[in-house]
């Protein structure tokens, strides 16, 4: 039976009222760094906190205050997780979710004593329209995933520092080489990596494929608002959700600021969006959005920006 001596980690708290209704104890840990967006660089630790402190609140719009408070007490409470006797994993298929699994094998692997540590990973589930997450499902179906875990094994947590080692690099070629391995130890993360690698610019057009996708949207349906092309995005046409809609919101920035979509009201998800004519070239790679784009970003410790050298993906 489990007791306080339980920690349970998600990247984020859709499950924590469930795993309570499920009969579930112990303590919960959000631990949200949403690594398939921004910088994710090789520096020591408070220099890479500081780092995605300022990316997030940049991006996302929050609240600088809260929003350091919020990630620092993230960052401590995992460094005070090897005090708990048990800690369960809670992760689905996604880049979003996979890749700060890697990131918590990555952090346990390097412990000299560590807790017990057992995982739920989860590809698909019964429900409609479609698996997103985790957060869809019941306390009951809950509570038959806890009573299947795995135990956390060796090769787990040294996929993890391999994983998140290929991750802060400056190119793809071990991300790549580990997403064609079919990463044995963990299945679901080799296609999370070759998703996450789909956020480079296309060798044809310079979108990722975020932006493809957003673009065909449009083109294919005409305008709609943001909420709406969102949920569209998420339900149909991305083959691996990720985005929550704040992320989502970053990318239709880009999008805007370089003038492949343009936008009728000011907030996204009631505003009006269509593509521009640019956005149709670049969508038909008779313009190469690289050209257009404004500021730089980042695919994990991979710099995307037109003044330096630009990895393209060949799909």
């Amino acid at each position: 039976m489990d007791t306080q001596e339980t920690l349970h980690i998600r990247c984020g708290s859709d499950i924590e009222v469930a795993l309570k209704d499920a009969g579930i104890e112990g303590a919960f840990l959000d631990f949200s760094d949403p690594f398939c967006q921004g910088p994710v660089l090789d520096l020591p630790q408070e220099a890479f906190l500081e780092k995605r402190l300022d990316f997030v609140v940049g991006a996302y719009g929050l609240d600088p205050v809260d929003a350091r408070k919020k990630q620092r007490l993230r960052y401590a409470r995992l460094a005070n997780a090897a005090a708990f006797a048990r800690i369960v994993l809670w992760f689905e298929h996604d880049s979003y979710d996979q890749l700060i699994l890697m990131f918590l094998l990555k952090h346990f692997s390097g412990l000299d004593e560590r807790p017990v540590l057992d995982l739920v990973c989860v590809g698909d589930f019964p429900v409609e329209p479609r698996f997103i997450g985790l957060g869809q499902l019941s306390p009951a179906d809950l509570k038959g995933l806890y009573d299947n875990r795995q135990r956390v094994t060796t090769d787990m947590l040294a996929l993890g520092q391999s994983v998140w080692a290929a991750l802060v690099e400056e190119t793809p070629h071990n991300l790549v080489r580990l997403a064609q391995s079919d990463t044995p130890a963990l299945p679901l993360c080799a296609p999370a990596i070759m998703r996450h690698l789909k956020e480079l610019p296309a060798r044809s057009s310079g979108l990722s494929l975020t932006e493809e996708l957003t673009l065909r949207v449009l083109a294919a349906e005409g305008a709609r608002t943001g909420g709406k092309l969102f949920k569209t995005l998420k339900l149909e046409r991305e083959p691996l959700p990720y985005l929550g809609d704040q992320m989502y919101w970053y990318d239709l920035d880009r999008l805007l600021a370089g003038g492949a979509i343009e936008r009728f009201g000011d907030d996204w998800p009631a505003a009006s969006v269509a593509i521009t004519h640019l956005g149709r070239a670049c969508l038909e790679g008779r313009e190469d959005w690289m050209e257009h784009v404004v500021a730089e970003r980042y695919v994990g410790g991979i710099r995307v920006a037109p003044d330096g050298k630009i990895w393209r993906r060949q799909g």
